[in-house]
């Protein structure tokens, strides 16, 4: 079916019958984010720690040149109703900013899908648009970050009101204030997530080949293009030297040092080897199947994996993800070229963005590409009925995307984990002195993990002392962590401040719930951790044979081996 012809039946249909997709569709997101609960939100808890130490006058990232708008936005907000939300809810500081974000996540991610159903009834029809829809929101990129307080989903509302705006023009003969605003909206996009920009030629790419019944003139979506270029280069230098200007980026040097810096320090091997997971993990919450994964690769000598297993569980969503996305690929080339090209211009250059500049495994990695998504698989899924294979597969991958992630993401208050987790910082808040470091293995302890994921649950809230990382996976500092360890225990010793162990980093085998991959990372093995702090010694202990914490003593001793642990690394910095 013609794109004219659907808007012309679309047209005739009464206000209730146009309608009712879109009330549906907000019905299932408003369903799915009450049942289910993120696994991971980003820096949310950063982001807001970053705007309160901005109001304090000390000096932080608050022009980041990746997210140069999301902690000026965030400021905005504290200003503006932080007090409020502190009286209404008992928020701290930080919390009335997060809490902020998360609001505004929740606002931008019921636009986002409204948006994306206008945009897909020009191609398909209500319902079917409605499916696609709905079953892309279920996915674990879209559904972990409309929970949290990050600027993924804010940066795609402004990249698909980007497409629609495009796509508006192009059905028109002279659409020239939508590809400006398009432009401008898209530029507002880069500029809260700067891997947006890699969407860009994806975004040309929907001038030349979106169809249109009223504009076939070559010469007409040249000029198009040249008016989006335009916008989007002026609003992007605009707003992007005011930004640099703020941060006090005054010469070249101090620029390039501004871009990399906002690349968070990852240092990832074997990038080309995980974005088969990663881009699967845009789709499917894999839970810890990756591990296991890994596991097998790495031939992890403390908890190994079974490759049977491994085909069984995570083998089977790869397959059916991988089987899923090739047959909407063979059948826009076969019947929908046009859109086969949107695809694959704005999808190649974020997957090589990826494996070689940064890194392809978080969920959000493929985020720009969502709208793109949406319209390949509804026109896959509209293709003839001799293409009956390709859209079995289609139906089967975007089916089991639902069904799959609101299991895996169902909210749970009161599971052991939960009760774990709470125990322990419960035992840490009757025991240690105000602002007291606790070292907790990595970010995958529950410890540190869980308070950042629900940083409003007040059972989480950690303020009279801090918990930290040993090690801070994936990072090119893992080589320095004995010299850090050393600086950050003897910084709290010199402030008479405690510091604490997790009994976990004592252990002489890491659990399998720990999560900890032997092998994963050459440069640090779990052996290193016993070397390191067994032979120190301890004065106090909080639910130990639990999953407790050991105090380190401030003797002589231990003094002398730490101060040893400095020079171990040379290339490390140690003031």
């Amino acid at each position: 079916m013609e794109v004219s012809s659907l808007l012309n039946r679309n047209g005739k249909k009464s206000l209730s019958t146009r309608l009712a997709p879109y009330l549906m569709l907000t019905a299932l997101f408003l369903t799915t984010y009450w049942l289910t609960a993120p696994e991971y939100i980003g820096d949310t808890v950063y982001y807001a720690g970053d705007v309160i130490a901005h109001t304090e006058g000390d000096q932080t990232r608050f022009w980041e040149f990746g997210h140069l708008l999301w902690r000026p936005y965030g400021y905005l907000g504290h200003s503006l109703i932080g007090g409020w939300y502190s009286n209404l809810f008992g928020d701290t500081p930080t919390q009335s900013v997060i809490r902020w974000l998360i609001h505004t996540n929740f606002v931008c991610s019921a636009a986002v899908l409204i948006l994306l159903l206008f945009l897909l009834r020009k191609i398909a029809d209500p319902w079917l648009s409605c499916a696609v829809v709905f079953a892309l929101s279920c996915s674990a990129s879209f559904l972990n970050y409309s929970h949290s307080g990050a600027p993924y989903i804010p940066a795609l509302l402004f990249s698909v009101l980007a497409v629609v705006l495009l796509t508006a023009a192009v059905q028109r003969p002279s659409g020239l204030r939508y590809v400006i605003l398009a432009g401008v909206s898209f530029c507002l996009a880069c500029a809260l997530w700067f891997p947006f920009s890699f969407t860009g030629l994806g975004m040309l790419s929907l001038v030349y080949f979106f169809p249109s019944a009223t504009m076939p003139l070559r010469r007409s979506r040249h000029k198009q293009a040249t008016y989006f270029l335009f916008s989007l280069a002026s609003a992007t230098l605009v707003l992007f030297t005011v930004g640099a200007a703020a941060e006090g980026v005054r010469n070249l040097s101090q620029l390039s040092h501004w871009v990399w810096e906002s690349g968070n320090a990852w240092s990832q091997s074997r990038t080309a080897m995980r974005a088969v997971t990663g881009l699967a993990r845009s789709m499917w919450d894999f839970g810890h199947e990756t591990i296991l994964l890994k596991r097998w690769l790495f031939s992890d000598p403390y908890n190994p994996a079974w490759l049977g297993d491994i085909v069984m569980t995570l083998g089977t969503k790869l397959a059916a993800f991988y089987l899923g996305l090739s047959a909407a690929i063979w059948i826009l080339w076969k019947h929908s070229r046009p859109f086969f090209f949107m695809l694959l211009t704005a999808g190649f250059p974020v997957l090589l963005f990826a494996v070689l500049l940064f890194e392809p495994s978080s969920a959000e990695r493929f985020l720009p590409v969502f709208p793109f998504a949406c319209l390949a698989f509804a026109t896959a899924l509209r293709a003839p009925r001799h293409y009956f294979i390709g859209i079995a597969l289609i139906s089967v991958l975007l089916g089991s995307t639902v069904v799959v992630n609101l299991k895996e993401r169902r909210r749970e208050d009161s599971s052991p984990r939960w009760a774990a987790a709470i125990t322990r910082l419960e035992a840490l808040k009757r025991n240690v002195r105000p602002r007291a470091l606790a070292l907790s293995l990595t970010f995958r302890d529950d410890l540190s993990g869980l308070p950042t994921i629900r940083p409003l649950d007040k059972r989480l809230a950690i303020s009279l002392f801090q918990v930290s990382d040993m090690v801070t996976i994936a990072s090119p500092r893992i080589p320095c962590w004995r010299a850090e360890f050393a600086l950050r225990t003897l910084r709290r010793w010199a402030s008479n401040q405690e510091v604490w162990l997790s009994e976990r980093l004592l252990a002489k085998r890491p659990e399998a719930h720990w999560l900890w991959v032997e092998g994963d990372d050459p440069r640090i093995r779990w052996s290193d951790f016993s070397a390191v702090l067994a032979p120190l010694e301890f004065d106090a202990k909080i639910l130990p044979g639990r999953d407790g914490f050991y105090r380190l003593a401030q003797n002589q001793a231990n003094r002398d081996r730490i101060i040893k642990e400095l020079g171990v690394n040379k290339s490390c910095p140690t003031s």
